[in-house]
């Protein structure tokens, strides 16, 4: 990169829990449409997720299968645009290991989150451009479950042009 403070200031936005952008809000509402009036403890089952109810949204999600909190994540399905924006596409494989170690790690924190407090969560990333700039992205994860109450995949949203980032409050 060639401003390195630019790009010290990028990376300290990263990793802290945002408010989620206008795209990432629609995955949530989805979400939480899913939920389909279930009490506050439901989780909606992965068999709920409907792909064409995803319309424009569809190349810019991905699932993870996670199971419990100290899980391995590992890639399911990437979406067209994720897989175009990030150079390849990891389907199939985990993680820790398709991602930089910071990435990486940043990622795993927001998994855990969202497995531990079965809720969606919605984080700061970033991400190299054609130029080798870092740019900021935003990525919701959302949990789902195969009996209503375990968490064992996530879906999630990279929003690439996520406007403004908005820290969430009391937030780290």
């Amino acid at each position: 990169m060639s401003d390195p403070i630019a790009a010290a200031r990028l990376q300290g936005r990263t990793g802290m829990e945002i408010v989620p952008t206008r795209l990432a809000r629609q995955l949530e509402d989805y979400w939480r449409a899913c939920r389909d009036g279930g009490d506050e403890d439901y989780i909606p089952r992965r068999r709920d997720i409907d792909p064409a109810a995803l319309g424009r949204l569809l190349p810019q999600v991905f699932l993870l299968d996670v199971a419990g909190p100290e899980a391995r994540p590992r890639w399911r399905l990437v979406g067209s645009a994720i897989a175009r924006r990030e150079g390849s596409d990891p389907t199939g494989r985990w993680l820790d290991e398709s991602l930089m170690p910071e990435q990486a790690q940043v990622m795993a924190r927001f998994v855990q989150l969202t497995v531990r407090e079965r809720r969606p969560s919605c984080h700061a990333g970033c991400w190299r451009d054609a130029e080798d700039r870092l740019q900021l992205s935003a990525r919701l994860l959302a949990p789902f479950s195969e009996d209503g109450t375990v968490v064992s995949t996530l879906l999630g949203l990279i929003d690439y042009a996520p406007g403004e980032i908005v820290p969430l409050r009391g937030a780290a």
